[in-house]
């Protein structure tokens, strides 16, 4: 009814996962590969009534079928967990997608049990366990009930959404202890399962860096824990060892928690030096960022170390740099355009240091009449230009190669058309391929053969 579609209303989704390093800045966003235009086309174009005759119901209002099992070891979705996940969605007889996590380049992450996605949605993922993926006709009673949302959803709309489940974890209840009335603070049968609970939920902090909630958590439950009274010599083993647990966690991630804010604080002072125009300091300063990640800095470190070395006349060394990050996050628009004014200005000074050994050579007489030996200085030039290339690119594939990813995008601006055939040749070599993206024609694709 509309006064029920009124009071539940329709929940929009957000990606609410963390960046590491980078909370004070918006410049360099993870991301992953633009799918193959042909894995957004609808799975099923023919009546969903077809359909459902070779799925499994699961409900009175959803109807499934498994295109992979996931891990048989694993548990289905549960509450309270935070789910990893890649949809695609479709209405009857439409070839698009009306909306896909896909589209935005980046996985879709949502707390179970705290209504944060459409309610067929979630009670489907709940069916799945790690690795699945299946289709499902989901009704429009559990997505935009009667009424829809006209001209993009019509009323009463079953829609057929293609899910994968990447993982899950638990997240425990930050707030767990606030439940337990006061009178029942001291009993361990009560306070135990609660301390669990917080346990998960500073674990969970842990893994999106939130190590100040982590600790606040650990310490409200030990600070629980240690106001009990045991009844037994089983409860009294079941407090020491969470309480070891708990407070060898306290320790860690309170060092974990300085690391990562010493990164920060030293990324940062690379922005302020390089915009101080004190390049040798941003050096320095990445000195220790190196020491701190065990010479692993993130990209957002790396951008300004190559840019400081780039006001140091050190171009190849800051182009060395970049690729780095650019192999951190190939999708990045500032770090490929800074390649691109990097290649350029490297242009301008080997065309300005050929003229200037051209004059002291040969004075002032024209290029024409200057010997033969100059083209071949241009031609050595080319040679040594190409097989520098070669190296890049081969460094890029052999990275590639060995990374468990099926694809990686590259910015077609960066690389001349010649250099652009050379790298489709040199990638066949490898099993690989070069597409070009329909969406974006600055962009391409390198992908491994034998990955869809």
């Amino acid at each position: 009814s509309s006064s029920e579609l009124v009071d539940k209303g329709v929940q929009f989704e957000m990606d609410m996962s963390q960046r590491n390093y980078d909370d004070d800045s918006d410049e360099f966003e993870d991301c992953e590969e633009l799918p193959d235009p042909d894995t957004l086309i609808s799975p099923w174009m023919r009546p969903f009534d077809e359909l459902r005759a070779l799925m499994q119901p699961i409900g009175e209002h959803i109807f499934k079928r498994i295109m992979r099992h996931g891990h048989e070891e694993r548990d289905p979705v549960p509450d309270k967990a935070r789910v990893s996940i890649r949809y695609s969605g479709y209405w009857e007889g439409v070839g698009a997608p009306f909306d896909s996590s896909l589209l935005r380049g980046t996985k879709f992450e949502f707390e179970t049990g705290t209504k944060m996605v459409l309610e067929g949605l979630e009670a489907a993922v709940r069916t799945m366990r790690p690795y699945e993926q299946s289709e499902f006709i989901i009704s429009y009673k559990l997505l935009f009930r009667e009424l829809g949302c006209p001209p993009r959803i019509k009323p009463k709309a079953d829609g057929l959404f293609k899910v994968e489940v990447i993982d899950y974890t638990m997240i425990g209840d930050g707030q767990a202890m606030d439940s337990i009335c006061q009178e029942d603070r001291d009993k361990f049968y009560v306070v135990y399962p609660k301390a669990q609970d917080l346990h998960l939920h500073g674990k969970d902090c842990v893994r999106r860096s939130r190590f100040r909630c982590a600790a606040t958590a650990f310490e409200r439950a030990l600070e629980s824990l240690n106001y009990c009274r045991l009844a037994n010599e089983e409860e009294e083993r079941q407090q020491t060892a969470l309480l070891l647990t708990l407070s060898v966690r306290i320790c860690i991630y309170i060092m974990g928690l300085f690391i990562v804010i010493s990164i920060i604080s030293q990324q940062n002072l690379m922005v302020c030096y390089n915009k101080l125009g004190r390049p040798r300091r941003v050096c320095i300063v990445m000195k220790d960022v190196r020491r701190l990640t065990a010479n692993d800095p993130p990209c957002k470190a790396l951008f300004h170390e190559a840019r400081a070395l780039t006001s140091l006349g050190e171009y190849q060394q800051a182009r060395k740099i970049l690729m780095k990050a650019q192999a951190k996050q190939p999708a990045n628009k500032e770090i490929n355009d800074e390649i691109e004014l990097l290649d350029k200005r490297i242009n301008r000074y080997e065309e300005a240091s050929r003229d200037l050994w051209s004059k002291a050579l040969w004075g002032t007489r024209p290029k024409a009449q200057s010997p033969p030996v100059a083209e071949t200085n241009n031609d050595s030039s080319k040679e040594a230009k190409e097989k520098k290339f070669r190296q890049e690119m081969e460094d890029l594939i052999e990275q590639f190669e060995k990374s468990e990813r099926p694809s990686m995008s590259l910015n077609r601006k960066v690389y001349s058309n010649a250099e652009v055939e050379l790298f489709s040749e040199m990638v066949k070599d490898h099993n690989m391929k070069i597409m070009y993206s329909p969406i974006n024609e600055d962009r391409i694709t390198l992908s491994k053969k034998g990955d869809k």
